[in-house]
């Protein structure tokens, strides 16, 4: 006997749930509705897949048809080229500058290279790159 039936306490009842039926139907019926059963796999025919043909014979059809690059692709060997002798040589003249103020002990020469780099090779490289980009 438990100390809460001696005291007189009713006994607890065991309340029933009931779970409401949801007033909107879910996503899944509606996409049902709309489309039909939902399978995982389509019923169109996608054409020719990549792993039914061995990757020594070439690109599909569909590949071919696809893969238009157009001169973006050759421009961009060139001009990355460029663009890293560009950054190459602005290392180095940060370098010369950082030398010629060790040197020298003044901030003068490291600031004419600095003036003369914006003033004619950076113009220079955005005009490159304004005359690449309107190509492609």
């Amino acid at each position: 006997m438990r100390y809460r039936d001696m005291l007189g306490f009713p006994k607890k009842k065991a309340k029933k749930v009931v779970s409401p039926k949801p007033s909107k139907p879910s996503v899944t019926e509606k996409l049902t509705k709309e489309f039909g059963p939902l399978n995982e796999w389509s019923e169109v025919d996608t054409g020719p897949k990549r792993w039914f043909k061995p990757m020594d014979q070439g690109l599909t059809e569909f590949e071919k048809e696809e893969m238009n690059e157009g001169p973006a692709y050759e421009w961009d060997k060139v001009f990355s080229k460029a663009e890293k002798a560009y950054m190459q040589f602005q290392k180095a003249i940060d370098e010369l500058g950082r030398y010629t103020t060790k040197k020298t002990g003044e901030k003068t020469d490291q600031k004419i290279f600095e003036k003369q780099w914006k003033k004619q090779v950076t113009p220079f490289y955005e005009l490159m790159k304004s005359w690449i980009r309107g190509k492609l």
